[in-house]
């Protein structure tokens, strides 16, 4: 499914994110203006991330509760 490989590739991305943050902050001198950019960008892929999880939640309730309106 398109959705869930969208998804995926968004949660990678924001493990590729804090990696790269984790490696800056471990420099003897992280660059200030690195950690605000990859935090900033970890956090835009966070909102991202939660607005799939909600439109995968509503798609994969969506059939069940089509298939118990058909048993009433």
């Amino acid at each position: 499914m398109h959705i869930e490989n969208r998804y995926n590739a968004l949660i990678e991305r924001h493990r590729r994110i804090e990696a790269k943050l984790a490696a800056e902050l471990k420099r003897p001198l992280p660059n200030s203006f690195a950690v605000q950019r990859l935090k900033r960008e970890k956090l835009l892929v966070k909102d991202e991330i939660e607005s799939w999880e909600r439109l995968l939640s509503a798609v994969r309730v969506q059939p069940v509760l089509q298939s118990g309106a058909l048993h009433s």
